[in-house]
């Protein structure tokens, strides 16, 4: 059941700073600074599914990282960017993203420090940075506008990438989205109150728990099926994670404010049954960017594209078509 509490805010005013005082996992900068990625099932897996999808592998330096993202679709349609969450990578959209290959030109990058892309010590992941990092990969891919989907920490990415980068974005679709805080606290908020961050798995036991919070529909052979292939690719990221979500949590600007900006056409989409970020965040970025439309999902949980990518893409396209038509009046 999840706990109602009197007043909504920035996650990172409220929970983050709840989750700093009692995180006993702050990372070891000598440990950090000798991470490298290992070699996993995952990794033999990942470069099947896109072999599979048709999208290439392709690579940009930016700064000390090297980032891989994917591309491919009709490359003289309009631009769709599709932005990842904490934790996972641009396989995540491959589901959708084979819905959408036959009308749009499709950028999925790995956000720094993610996936494939290069995890740096010495660099931080604030999500301002990442914002303008993005913003620097797109630049670098695509000379006209975009459509930019975000989902969870990849939305609040693409939320402030919108609102600082304007000139850049066609439309917005902001799914599942961190950044604030709804009417009801979720079981993810109250775990990390007390310190826990369920996100950030130590054990294979700990992978499959993930994938059972971060999925509703379909979860348990999700997990099943899931956890064999990742665990071990997760559980070495543990200290990576931990120090890229506490780069997340350090903010000097309102997000509120920052929010409150967004003008471009922008649909904020949920599962009504997310477990990590509660349903009732939605009318809080509602509030916060009035022109947006809003559409709740029934039966799905926090990776719309994974669970129901058929009505997801549907939701998308209509979307888009409608910016476009805004556009042109």
């Amino acid at each position: 059941m999840n706990n109602v509490h009197t007043s909504t805010g920035s996650f990172v005013e409220t929970v983050g700073q709840a989750f700093l005082a009692n995180d006993a996992h702050a990372p070891d900068p000598a440990l950090l600074a000798r991470w490298r990625p290992t070699r996993s099932i995952w990794n033999l897996a990942r470069r099947s599914q896109v072999a599979v999808s048709g999208l290439r592998r392709r690579h940009l330096w930016l700064d000390q990282h090297r980032v891989t993202f994917l591309e491919g679709g009709r490359m003289d349609a309009d631009t769709v960017v599709l932005v990842h969450g904490f934790g996972a990578s641009k396989e995540n959209w491959l589901f959708l993203a084979g819905l959408l290959a036959r009308q749009y030109h499709l950028i999925i990058p790995d956000l720094p420090g993610f996936g494939e892309s290069h995890f740096v010590a010495s660099s931080n992941y604030r999500l301002a940075t990442q914002a303008e990092r993005l913003h620097r990969i797109v630049s670098q891919i695509s000379s006209g506008k975009v459509h930019l989907v975000g989902n969870s920490m990849g939305g609040a990415i693409a939320g402030i990438t919108a609102a600082r980068f304007s000139d850049q974005i066609a439309s917005l679709t902001l799914m599942n989205a961190a950044g604030m805080r709804g009417s009801r606290a979720s079981d993810f908020e109250t775990a990390l109150q007390r310190g826990e961050n369920p996100l950030i798995p130590a054990s294979m036991f700990d992978v499959a728990r993930l994938f059972r919070i971060v999925t509703y529909k379909n979860r348990h052979s999700l997990s099943a099926l899931l956890t064999p292939i990742m665990y071990r690719e997760m559980v070495h990221r543990h200290p990576v994670n931990h120090r890229i979500f506490r780069d997340m949590l350090d903010i000097d600007e309102d997000p509120n404010q920052v929010f409150s900006e967004v003008t471009c056409p922008t649909m904020i989409m949920w599962g009504d049954q997310d477990a990590v970020l509660d349903v009732s965040c939605a009318d809080t970025f509602h509030s916060l960017i009035p022109h947006a439309s809003k559409r709740i999902f029934r039966g799905v949980g926090h990776l719309p594209m994974l669970e129901a990518p058929g009505l997801t893409a549907r939701t998308l396209r209509s979307h888009w078509r409608d910016a476009r038509r805004s556009q042109q009046h």
